[in-house]
């Protein structure tokens, strides 16, 4: 499974905001939804999780906007996994300017896996199959960021307040 795929876009008219002026906000969570579809068919990730016996659902995402991206300007968004646990894998998105590679808005998302564990998924995808001792040529879990790791817990008091409602 690649660590880092592209998907080009470009803003059109259907895609702006009321001023005309740039992409709508609720635009970007759209686009978001053809790109995680792309990621998970090019890395074979859904067809994993079918042979697994499991589904996927969207947990949560926390988008964070820092440019416009203007009308008729193009974008690439950037996809790739940052962490996972037994139940969810955790991914992060990045919508640049071809240009200069700047971030117009950068978005975590918690993808649950239902019925599968995550964790099998993953390293099942992750094994280099070119080698004959597979265990020698797996590719390491990456490290639990501080970022990640307090937007998960934000995510759990959340969760814990709304089940006390």
């Amino acid at each position: 499974m690649s660590n880092l795929l592209l998907l080009p876009g470009i803003c059109l008219t259907s895609d702006i905001d009321s001023m005309l002026t740039h992409m709508n906000n609720a635009r970007f969570l759209r686009e978001l939804d053809f790109a995680k579809i792309d990621f998970y068919e090019r890395t074979g990730l859904y067809k994993c999780i079918k042979r697994h016996g499991g589904s996927l659902v969207l947990g949560a995402s926390t988008i964070r906007y820092r440019r416009f991206i203007k009308l008729f300007n193009k974008y690439l968004i950037t996809t790739k996994v940052t962490y996972w646990d037994e139940q969810s894998i955790y991914m992060e998105h990045r919508f640049l300017t071809p240009s200069d590679n700047f971030i117009n808005a950068i978005v975590l998302c918690r993808t649950r896996l239902t019925n599968c564990n995550a964790e099998d998924v993953v390293n099942e995808l992750l094994v280099d199959y070119t080698g004959d001792d597979v265990e020698n040529h797996k590719k390491e879990k990456p490290e639990l960021s501080l970022e990640l790791a307090k937007w998960i817990e934000s995510n759990e008091i959340s969760s814990t307040a709304l089940r006390s409602n």
